[in-house]
Parts: C-alpha cells; structure tokens; sequence
C-alpha cells in the first residue's frame, strides 16, 4: 500500500466500520427469522455506526499532514494490517447460506479489524478514544467466539458470560 500515513489509516477505519454497519444490518435482517442471529447482527450494526462516530471524532486530532508512516516496525505492521481480507469488500459480500456462515464471516471481520486497530494504536500512541474501540472490537470477537462454540445466546457485548 502506497503512501499511508496515519490519517489515512483512519479514515480507512472510518470506512471499515461503515462498511461493517451496512453488511451487518444487512445480515440482521437475513436472518429475522433467527431471532437471536438477527438480534446480535442488530446489535454489532449500532456498535459499528457508533465506531464510525468515534473514528470520525478521532480523524479530526490527526494533522492534516501528508507524512507517510515510514518503514520502522509500527509502520510496516499498520501497513501489512491495512492490506487485510477486511478491507477486501468483495469478501464482505460474498453471498452466506446459513447463520453458522454469517457469524463466522463476522468474527474473521472482527479480528481483522481489531488488529487493524491495534496496528493504528502503535503508531498513533496512547489514544482513550481508540482504547475504546480496541475494547469493543475485542468484545465482539469475544462474544462472536463464544456463540459459535456452544451455541450461547447473546445477551449483549456487556454480558460477563
């Protein structure tokens, strides 16, 4: 990836979390059928578009600079997690045949973003906003994990399970 610098990285993280809110609204109502499938996709849609707003917020303290990231090892990490399969949308949007499928295409979305995420923090430093949505992202990852393993109902991202 050519020229990435940090606000780059961000607004990159703007469009992810987009992207994420649309296809899991998406997926939500695929499955209404599933009452609990189409509540969790529901709820990771409302946490996304609040991602979106935070990343937006967070874009705003970055300067304007064209500085690109460099080559030490926090930039070339960020680079390498800015090339993975999340940001590839024709993955995104591959067609899913039953809940199993969705969940587990949301939880590699998931964990792609959180190292994304984790990868902007390494360069951007010390952020409570990022930490925030490093959090969340770890949650959701958790939570998807947890579904797909037993079976779990999930009650929400704050459910101490």
């Amino acid at each position: 990836m050519e020229n990435l610098t940090l606000r780059k990285a961000i607004e990159i993280a703007v469009a992810t979390e987009e992207l994420g809110a649309k296809r899991y609204q998406e997926l939500a109502k695929k499955w209404a059928g599933e009452a609990e499938v189409a509540s969790l996709f529901q709820r990771l849609a409302e946490d996304e578009a609040s991602h979106e707003a935070q990343f937006r917020a967070l874009l705003k303290q970055v300067p304007e600079g064209k500085k690109d990231l460099g080559d030490d090892e926090n930039g070339l990490l960020l680079r390498a997690a800015a090339t993975a399969q999340f940001l590839d949308k024709k993955a995104l949007e591959e067609a899913v045949e039953t809940p199993v499928d969705a969940l587990a295409k949301a939880l590699a979305f998931e964990r792609s973003t959180l190292f994304y995420y984790q990868s902007i923090k390494e360069v951007l430093g010390e952020s409570p906003q990022l930490e925030e949505m490093i959090q969340a992202e770890k949650a959701h990852v958790t939570a998807l994990m947890k579904v797909i393993l037993s079976d779990a109902k999930f009650r929400g991202l704050a459910d101490p399970w």
